[in-house]
């Protein structure tokens, strides 16, 4: 009988100790065909089935291995472009990629474009950010922040009001608008059934969610949208911010708690006609989140961008005759 369990425990060791080595051996393999593939910039994490993010040196992309071919949701700087589809296309196992949508038109989500659009491949985003990707921008005078695409690189596929829906795997991913906010073009990427959010440049969880004034950003529209994204969001959501790691509903609420109490302070100073350097001065983020970094520039293009919106009675607390 002793004889008979002696061997039965060393056969069992003799498995385990096999199948502590397969999986060395698998995780060997895959950490050197992560280095051979842009490990070094990106890294690759699942959400679910057929579903990921992509974190990368500016932030996050989402993407869905859809049946017939990849949905990106945002780019990468256009320098990073070939690495990151390389990276994808390796680590998904699908080659195809059939679908990028923009949450907005800043060139560290549009580098894509350069190569995606030349090949007809669909692009979708909101009217405005093709139209800002079409155009020379400017910030405060002749400071040239972006110069037109390509037509062959615009957006070929947009939507103004609503949402825009996109079948995936008998799931949807939903395209919405969320009005003047970061810009007067964002959009979010909600895929339902899997109850995956991604927020577009709304919200990050790295730093601070700075409004672009020169394409019509405001502050009082990023706090509609924390109240549009808030109402999506339940116990079981993952969110994911454009940078930073990922977000629950309690991280997310405690952040747009903290926007709005900075709201309400900026307001106040507004109707106490300060301007943005007194706003700086002040520092009502003093002491918030000091691991994102300097909140000069929150402070500053959240501050400017009440001026356009004086009379908006909702946002500021009544407007100015």
């Amino acid at each position: 009988m002793r004889q008979c369990d002696c061997k039965t425990i060393i056969a069992k060791v003799q498995r385990e100790y096999m199948k502590a080595l397969k999986q060395l051996f698998l995780l060997c393999l895959m950490s050197i065909a992560a280095s051979a593939h842009g490990a070094e910039n990106f890294a690759i994490s699942a959400l679910g089935e057929h579903l990921f993010v992509v974190t990368g040196p500016v932030g996050n992309t989402l993407v869905a291995a859809d049946t017939d071919g990849l949905i990106l949701v945002d780019g990468v700087p256009e320098h990073y472009a070939r690495e990151y589809l390389g990276f994808v296309r390796e680590e998904t196992g699908v080659d195809t990629i059939k679908t990028l949508v923009l949450s907005h038109w800043h060139p560290e989500v549009t580098g894509l474009n350069a190569i995606l659009g030349p090949q007809g491949i669909e692009i979708i985003a909101h009217e405005n950010t093709r139209q800002w990707l079409g155009t020379t921008i400017r910030e405060r005078g002749e400071t040239i922040l972006h110069t037109p695409l390509p037509d062959n690189q615009l957006p070929n596929r947009t939507f103004y009001w609503g949402t825009l829906d996109l079948p995936f795997r008998g799931d949807r991913m939903e395209i919405g608008y969320l009005p003047q906010s970061h810009t007067d073009g964002d959009a979010y990427a909600r895929v339902i059934g899997a109850d995956v959010l991604y927020t577009g440049a709304a919200v990050h969880a790295d730093s601070w969610s700075v409004v672009d004034v020169a394409t019509n950003g405001f502050i009082g529209g990023l706090m509609d949208a924390l109240d549009s994204l808030g109402s999506m969001i339940d116990a079981d959501t993952i969110i994911v911010p454009a940078s930073g790691p990922l977000m629950d509903k309690a991280d997310f609420d405690e952040q747009a708690a903290m926007y709005k109490a900075l709201n309400t302070e900026m307001i106040a100073l507004l109707r106490q006609s300060r301007g943005p350097d007194e706003v700086l001065e002040a520092n009502p983020a003093k002491g918030l989140k000091p691991e994102w970094g300097d909140p000069a520039d929150f402070l500053d293009q959240g501050f400017r961008s009440f001026y356009g919106h004086l009379r908006n009675g909702r946002h500021i607390g009544g407007g100015f005759p």
